[in-house]
């Protein structure tokens, strides 16, 4: 299945790709976790988080303060998101790792729970070095979404 994207008038894939992003982590952040414990977030994450600091579980509000839970829309929506980091290659896994933790948000505030300068200790970089490599990733993701099916970079065989 080729993903699609409505993209807006004046607006860049790239920006609805950061938009959609940002969407699957509310919506991710908005779902129930119900008997979830550390160890069965970690087999579901990608094994580069396996290192993170995953006490941002505990630290969701109560079942009362929760937000309302995400539709069939909003879930589908995230998980064609979620599978676009997919999309970046094996040689960029500091890429796809910042794409994860900016992933991580607070499910009342929608705010990072991972800023620039905690994304940068974690993979002991620069901050301005992993905002630009947050921007490269979505900027590649939009590429590869916005090919078409028969790209020019097929190479043509002319019959001898």
């Amino acid at each position: 299945m080729r993903p699609s994207l409505t993209i807006p008038e004046g607006l860049a894939v790239a920006d609805v790709v950061g938009q959609r992003l940002f969407e699957a982590g509310c919506t991710l952040a908005a779902l129930p976790a119900h008997g979830l414990k550390p160890g069965g977030v970690r087999v579901a994450w990608p094994e580069m988080l396996e290192d993170a600091d995953l006490d941002w579980i505990n630290a969701c509000p109560a079942e009362d303060m929760r937000p309302p839970r995400p539709g069939s829309a909003a879930i589908t929506r995230m998980d064609e998101a979620l599978s676009w980091i997919g999309l970046i290659g094996d040689d960029r896994l500091n890429w796809r790792k910042v794409i994860c933790l900016r992933l991580v948000v607070h499910p009342i505030s929608h705010r990072y729970r991972w800023t620039w300068r905690k994304i940068a200790n974690q993979l002991h970089i620069d901050h301005h070095t992993a905002k630009s490599w947050h921007q490269l990733a979505v900027a590649d993701i939009a590429r590869k979404i916005a090919q078409s099916a028969f790209s020019t970079s097929h190479i043509p065989h002319f019959a001898a």
